[in-house]
């Protein structure tokens, strides 16, 4: 062990990316606990993406699942975005996004309450992590991403939590492990910046804007609490496609069928020629992990 570290009784010092996570500065050594499991979605699982006040597309972007809003009512569209599995906009059912937005809400309790593997208490660039192994990784302070953030290959789950906001700087990447069992509980807002390379799904409970810079892509989902705002230019958002059902069924339109309904006295824009195509069914594996309580 070098020389002035300590290895205190029922601890043990975590190793990130082969180096000691204690050598990284304002992080908290936590004991090991039953491992952690992905939530399942059932109303948001067929959203690509979600806002609470607004969602607005401002440049070309294309997504295979549903975009909705709920409790608001507005879906602003500057054309040409293609959005495959239609809108939703505060309407009811177990596809609508009434129920999408709890969904999502009780996702991102079900994140909050999971213990954690290692506590910084400093922001953190998530590159510094590579490569990296499942596990519930938090932050009181805020993640950023310069660079790319590896996870291993093979089963488990990623969960990251920060009490503040998650950001990306233009080209990162996340690469590896498995977008379904990735998962982003954002206490602010999400920003991803132009021309990165995402995977996970986002819950983000902050009342600013989450943005997806232009270029940006994501394999997964942006969902955005209550008060929260989505803001889409020029990205592609897809799957996530997972192994296993994790129950319910996405909402879908087949082509001729009926489109999703608007709730009274709300507006939306939709792109000229735009078209609905069918969502693929979209489940979620619950695979096991590894821990300090996160209130954030």
């Amino acid at each position: 062990m070098p020389a002035g570290s300590r290895k205190r009784p029922g601890y043990k010092l975590l190793t990130l990316g082969g180096v000691l996570a204690l050598a990284l500065g304002g992080v908290v050594a936590v004991t090991t606990a039953d491992a952690a499991t992905s939530p399942t979605l059932v109303a948001a699982a067929g959203y690509s993406v979600l806002g609470g006040a607004a969602v607005t597309c401002i440049g070309p972007t294309t997504t295979t699942g549903a975009v909705g809003v709920s409790p608001g009512s507005s879906i602003t569209v500057v054309p040409p975005c293609s959005f495959g599995g239609g809108t939703h906009i505060n309407d009811s059912g177990l596809g609508g996004a009434i129920a999408a937005q709890a969904d999502a809400t009780a996702a991102f309790t079900t994140l909050t309450n999971e213990p954690c593997t290692v506590l910084f208490t400093v922001p953190v660039n998530l590159a510094s992590l590579s490569p990296l192994g499942p596990g519930v990784y938090c932050d009181a302070s805020s993640f950023s991403l310069t660079g790319t953030l590896t996870l291993t290959t093979g089963p488990g789950v990623w969960i990251f939590k920060t009490v503040s906001t998650l950001i990306t700087a233009s080209g990162s990447s996340v690469t590896g492990g498995d977008p379904c069992n990735i998962w982003w509980r954002v206490g602010s807002n999400a920003t991803l910046g132009s021309t990165t390379s995402f995977e996970g799904t986002i819950i983000a409970q902050g009342a600013s804007t989450n943005a997806l810079v232009t270029g940006a892509t994501l394999n997964g989902r942006v969902l955005a609490l209550t008060l929260g705002t989505v803001t889409l230019d020029n990205n592609y958002i897809h799957g996530p496609t997972c192994e296993t059902t994790g129950g319910g069924t996405p909402p879908t339109t087949a082509p001729g069928g009926t489109p999703p309904t608007t709730a009274p006295g709300s507006t939306t824009t939709t792109a000229p020629g735009s078209t609905t195509t069918t969502v693929p069914g979209r489940t979620t594996t619950r695979t096991p992990v590894v821990v300090a309580r996160f209130t954030g």
